[in-house]
């Protein structure tokens, strides 16, 4: 009284009773091999190696600026706090 059906999400197999309502087995789809040879898997290991480098350099850099970055954002917002003149609302305005 089993019956199979595919997962509309990963086209895994699932095999279901309906009386006990629930999953009896599951089989994993085949996954297609991503590189046809070890060659290949290495040399795409040694393209992320030079990407993964870029990348902490970039990281490096941007830490050596956040310093600067983050004093000209202070300075502007606090000369624009400087400038206005309104007054700030409390909860007890509000009443």
């Amino acid at each position: 009284m089993d019956f199979e059906l595919l997962c509309p999400c990963c086209n895994a197999r699932l095999k279901i009773d309906p009386e006990l309502k629930a999953v009896i087995s599951h089989e994993a789809p085949k996954v297609p091999r991503t590189f046809q040879t070890v060659d290949d898997a290495i040399g795409a290991l040694k393209t992320h190696d030079v990407e993964r480098e870029k990348k902490f350099n970039a990281s490096v850099e941007a830490e050596k600026s956040k310093k600067d970055v983050l004093n000209r954002k202070f300075d502007e917002l606090f000369d624009r706090a400087r400038k206005d003149d309104s007054r700030p609302i409390r909860d007890f305005d509000l009443d």
